[in-house]
């Protein structure tokens, strides 16, 4: 397999589980199914359950509840009741961020809190100009957000307050230049931090030799309600796997208990939320490829599809009921899929997204890279139909039997058919063209209560998509 180039776009990152069981503040009710509260939405895996949405758009595309000015961020907002929140980086270098907090129907600001956090550059963050690359997590009555270079705030939702709040800075550093680009998670009373595989204590400096210095499989969970440590996972980072980061975790149980799901050290790994044990683990692709990827592993009933980085990606099988039998590969293929895009989406028997390389060592070049638009058999990861023509950035959502999809500056509406890409819908979203704001198409688009939330370089944009929020 030809190697792909070391590209900064691997803090694009996706998550992809199923089943999962996340916990909630006491005294407060579970989000409905159709809120998307944290990355990636209610099933932690880019799709939706919601029904009734519209299957056709009209020439000049569904129509626009709302949109208002939005500063630069690769994070996607989440929805709440009608409460949405989102975060921005204020300065094109970096030095102050925002979090922010919008009427989900009228797209009027409710409230907004920003803080000053020092310039990106000196801690070695690039890209600045993409701006806040975390998409926060509601719990209750609290929103969680980490900033690009590891401000971590837990806030009160319906004011701002802030509760708490630490610099992940301080403790461990990420690897290379992406800087914080996982998500916040909350499982079984527990805020989730994948720091990934080339992470590393803050007192090693940003200066050392990184031959020699130490890098470690960094996995950590905190109190959500005070911050403090409750667990650590680490072990060291193998060589000659090469370094990764920016995977927000998979969510699933392993004999009976609640298991956050990763790839580290070139291996599939599943660790018990509870106290951190790690309970399973398998390897997935070959170690001197990327210890840990960009998309999170997708977990279907007992297959986790894992996009390998500089090797193949594959399909594994596992009895979660009883994780202490042999698992097995039940296809490994080398699709050409570029792992800093979304993890595939599932529906009926067949995987929908994108292959194919992005191209070059800088934003402009990577912004005119081509994709195709690519459905799998998911028994044998077999080629379906591939549509050429997707540049990036891209990114999509699936509900409904329906794809809701980013590609650069447009948005088209297409079945989730194994029979052909169906074009049902497609909208241009905005003019915007400079090589790394361009890169910012890779935002997911957010569906809650018939309404689609789409970030552009400079707007947030509300389309209506279905019959609204009484259905």
């Amino acid at each position: 397999m030809k190697s792909r180039p070391s590209l900064i776009l691997a803090f694009i990152f996706a998550v992809e589980c199923t089943g999962v069981k996340y916990s909630f503040a006491d005294g407060q009710e579970k989000p409905a199914p159709m809120d998307w509260s944290n990355f990636h939405g209610p099933l932690g895996n880019g799709t939706s359950s919601e029904k009734g949405l519209r299957r056709e758009w009209p020439a000049n595309g569904p129509d626009v509840l709302w949109r208002v000015p939005i500063k630069p961020g690769w994070s996607s907002p989440v929805v709440v009741d009608n409460d949405l929140y989102v975060c921005a980086t204020e300065e094109p270098r970096g030095t102050a961020e925002t979090i922010a907090c919008l009427n989900a129907v009228t797209g009027e600001q409710r409230w907004s809190l920003t803080h000053d956090v020092g310039p990106y550059w000196e801690k070695n963050i690039g890209w600045a100009r993409g701006g806040f690359r975390s998409t926060p997590c509601v719990w209750g009555d609290r929103l969680y957000t980490i900033g690009a270079i590891g401000h971590c705030h837990c806030l009160d939702r319906h004011s701002g307050k802030v509760l708490w709040k630490k610099n992940l800075w301080d403790t461990f550093n990420p690897s290379g230049e992406k800087g914080y680009s996982f998500s916040p998670i909350i499982a079984e009373g527990k805020l989730l931090l994948w720091y990934g595989d080339g992470a590393s204590d803050a007192s090693r400096g940003l200066d050392a030799d990184r031959e020699t210095a130490g890098f470690d499989v960094i996995f950590q969970a905190l109190d959500p309600m005070t911050g403090e440590v409750a667990w650590t996972f680490r072990e060291p980072h193998r060589r000659p796997a090469r370094m990764g980061e920016g995977q927000t975790p998979s969510i699933a149980e392993f004999a009976g208990d609640l298991c956050a799901v990763i790839s580290a050290n070139c291996e599939l790994k599943a660790l018990r939320i509870r106290d951190g044990r790690e309970v399973w683990k398998f390897p997935v692709v070959r170690p001197d490829a990327r210890g840990t990827t960009i998309p999170s592993p997708l977990i279907l009933d007992r297959h986790i599809l894992n996009l390998g980085d500089n090797d193949g990606s594959s399909l594994v099988t596992v009895d979660r009921k009883f994780p202490e039998q042999p698992a097995t590969t039940l296809w490994k293929k080398d699709l050409e899929t570029y792992c800093g895009v979304h993890q595939f989406r599932h529906h009926n028997g067949y995987l929908y997204g994108f292959t194919g390389e992005i191209r070059g060592a800088d934003e402009q070049v990577a912004s005119e890279s081509m994709l195709n638009l690519t459905c799998l058999e998911l028994a044998t990861g077999k080629v379906i139909w591939s549509e050429p023509g997707y540049r990036a950035g891209v990114a999509l959502t699936l509900a409904d039997g329906l794809l809701f999809v980013r590609s650069y500056q447009r948005l088209r509406l297409i079945e989730a058919n194994p029979e052909g890409c169906r074009v049902r819908g497609d909208v241009k979203t905005h003019d915007v063209w400079k090589p790394t704001l361009n890169l910012l198409d890779f935002v997911q688009p957010v569906l809650s209560r018939g309404r689609l939330y789409v970030r552009t370089p400079a707007e947030l944009i509300c389309y209506q998509v279905g019959p609204g929020s009484g259905f």
